[in-house]
């Protein structure tokens, strides 16, 4: 009886022999990805390498691609073939790299395990066990990136059903949106601008720097005046270029956003968050009159942004949000961040009578209920109500 062929991106046992003094080489049978049994071989100074090295070039060889997923591919093979995916989508930096974070989770426990071994009882376990070791965000994401990695298994024919789709899911808990009140909102561009509260005494640098020295020096003020008055996104407001204003008709156009690139640092991406995200908004007095003040003391810089850093580069958002931590302590709102400023203008917008589809695309959002149910902040007393209500009554 004929020996069985071997399975397609597999080999046959290692033999290595040595040729002479220092010089041994290994071969063995490879099965390609076309179907052809071929011999392989590689060389090295001793056995022992020769034989690493022929099993590494194997590995390569046979590495997997979408199209050769199977159901006895393992999760590591799977992983691969969905980030290629995803590069080839062009999924923004910041998902690849919330991915690639999260599947480290999922490759540690799963990525030896083969498709056809995994079921739905045994995600759901693993999910769980994520959740009460590691939180539900990570165990949300988990769940997020296994769903993605098993739609393209079936996709490719590797499994027939997706076990992803019946595990529980994951129950965040929401915030209730806090925004800021008209008088807090003033009191703190006025602060930044004129406050005389000494911010830190024991700096030995800088001992009696005051508030709005310190908001001056940071170049903190107007950046935090545009949250104000346009409530754009951190990464967009630091990416609005001189040429994006409009001062004849008072608007600005959101164009782009700046993102931290592994090993590129700092760049412009010119898309937003979402399709939503470009947009042209108004721009209030107060905003036209500080960039229209700005303009005329501005250096130029290679990016042309209206806030570039001290050395006329592309500012990083986190440097902006550690300049604004040391503000919020010393005005004693440690729970105001960047994102505030946005749930302010859509409860402020609320406040005023205007309607949710305004205020979705003040803020750049395509749908409307993320406006109302995660922006706006809804603890207001409406004592039209009770008046109303006594109208009836009475």
């Amino acid at each position: 009886m004929p020996r069985p062929p071997l399975p397609i991106g597999s080999w046959g046992k290692i033999h290595r022999t040595e040729l002479a003094k220092g010089r041994w080489v290994a071969k063995a049978r490879v099965r390609d990805m076309d179907g052809v049994t071929r011999l392989v071989e590689r060389g090295g100074r001793t056995g022992a390498e020769a034989e690493r090295l022929l099993a590494a070039h194997l590995a390569e060889r046979t590495a997997p691609s979408m199209e050769d997923l199977t159901q006895e591919s393992r999760l590591t093979a799977l992983w691969d073939a969905y980030e290629a995916h995803l590069l080839e989508e062009g999924r923004a930096i910041r998902t690849l790299e919330r991915y690639r974070y999260v599947s480290t989770y999922v490759l540690k426990g799963l990525g030896g395990c083969r498709i056809r071994e995994i079921t739905t009882q045994r995600l759901d376990g693993f999910v769980k066990s994520l959740k009460a070791n590691h939180g539900p965000s990570v165990a949300k994401s988990a769940r997020v990136i296994l769903s993605g990695m098993f739609g393209l298994a079936v996709r490719f024919g590797a499994a027939t059903t997706n076990p992803v789709r019946d595990v529980g899911t994951i129950k965040m808990e929401s915030k209730a949106a806090r925004a800021l009140s008209a008088d807090e909102l003033r009191g703190i561009l006025d602060a930044m601008r004129s406050s005389q509260i000494v911010l830190n005494p024991s700096n030995k640098v800088t001992p009696r720097q005051t508030l709005s020295q310190y908001c001056t020096a940071a170049d903190l003020t107007d950046v935090v005046t545009m949250f104000a008055a346009t409530g754009a996104r951190i990464s967009e407001v630091l990416g609005i270029r001189w040429q994006d204003i409009d001062f004849t008709a008072k608007t600005v156009s959101i164009t782009g956003k700046v993102n931290r690139i592994p090993g590129q640092g700092m760049i412009r991406e010119s898309f937003t968050k979402t399709a939503a995200g470009q947009r042209v908004l108004p721009l209030p007095e107060f905003a036209i009159a500080m960039l229209m003040g700005r303009q005329i003391s501005a250096m130029g810089n290679v990016n042309d942004v209206v806030f570039p850093s001290a050395l006329g580069t592309l500012r990083d958002p986190s440097a902006v949000h550690k300049q604004w931590r040391t503000v919020r302590s010393c005005l004693k709102l440690d729970w105001v961040t960047s994102h505030t400023f946005r749930k302010t203008m859509a409860t402020l917008l609320d406040a005023q009578g205007l309607s949710a589809r305004v205020g979705a695309d003040q803020l750049g959002h395509a749908q409307i209920s993320m406006t109302q149910d995660v922006y706006m902040g809804r603890k207001a007393v409406h004592t039209e109500v009770a008046d109303v209500l006594d109208k009836i009554v009475h």
